[in-house]
């Protein structure tokens, strides 16, 4: 079954398919370097930023390439596979070589090189997001796919809009803690303070709501698009939820 997935997804988007499995590759190789790099950064790995990007990424990766396959339009979807690869990729390089330098990828402008970096980062995912945003227009004219599963692909495409820019506030902030600085104890790999708010909450939630929405929307609800918007209003507010508890300085298990 997997297997065939996969096949599938190669023949829709070859591209994606074969970053992701890359991507995750590479991630499982950080792992292991992980135990024999001690080094740490905020109290954790220097490799688990890196590795928590390829996965997330390489997610992101083939949820577009199977998904845009439904737009009907070989040329636009090659170009945008193109950007998505070129812009995610460009992140993950940054990312790798900070945490290669020992380095801060985030927030970090100690010095004119890696405020340099940071302030690339920002332009690759912005850029990104308004590729999603021309995914999402694209998707608005189609016609041929069951009407409750494009409605869980738009729903969760804006919530991702939303999340990704929410991103802005914290590199505004320069850190995701509310309350404290950013390193306080955290939640097993996911890193996200326990005793204090953490911006990085509603981010992890709103951007992989697109993954959760489509695959609901297919499964559950293919021909109910109006069952599948009030699940999407409930899944933002339920997930924006986090923000405001960041936002007022409260961790999710503090």
């Amino acid at each position: 079954m997997p297997a065939t997935w996969y096949y599938e997804l190669e023949r829709r988007n070859p591209l994606l398919a074969q970053a992701g499995v890359i991507g995750f590759v590479l991630a499982i190789g950080l792992v292991f370097l992980s135990f024999f790099d001690q080094r740490e950064l905020l109290g954790v790995s220097v490799w688990n930023k890196p590795i928590k990007f390829f996965i997330s990424v390489s997610i992101y990766f083939w949820t577009m390439g199977w998904l845009m396959e439904d737009l009907n339009q070989p040329k636009k979807v090659s170009r945008i596979s193109l950007f998505i690869f070129l812009l995610l990729t460009g992140e993950l390089i940054i990312i790798t070589f900070q945490a290669i330098r020992g380095e801060l990828s985030h927030y970090n402008i100690s010095s004119y090189f890696n405020a340099a970096l940071f302030q690339l980062m920002g332009i690759m995912i912005f850029l990104n997001s308004v590729v999603a945003a021309w995914v999402l227009f694209l998707f608005t004219k189609v016609k041929n796919i069951p009407k409750g599963y494009l409605m869980g692909i738009q729903v969760g495409l804006i919530i991702f809009l939303i999340a990704g820019f929410e991103g802005f506030l914290m590199a505004g902030r320069l850190g995701h803690t509310i309350g404290a600085s950013d390193g306080q104890e955290g939640i097993f790999f996911l890193g996200w303070a326990k005793a204090y708010g953490d911006l990085r909450v509603f981010h992890f939630l709103g951007l992989h709501s697109i993954q959760v929405l489509s695959l609901i929307g297919w499964y559950f609800f293919r021909d109910q698009p109006r069952k599948i918007a009030v699940l999407g209003l409930i899944y933002f507010l339920l997930s924006s939820s986090t923000l405001w508890m960041a936002l007022e300085g409260k961790g999710l298990l503090g």
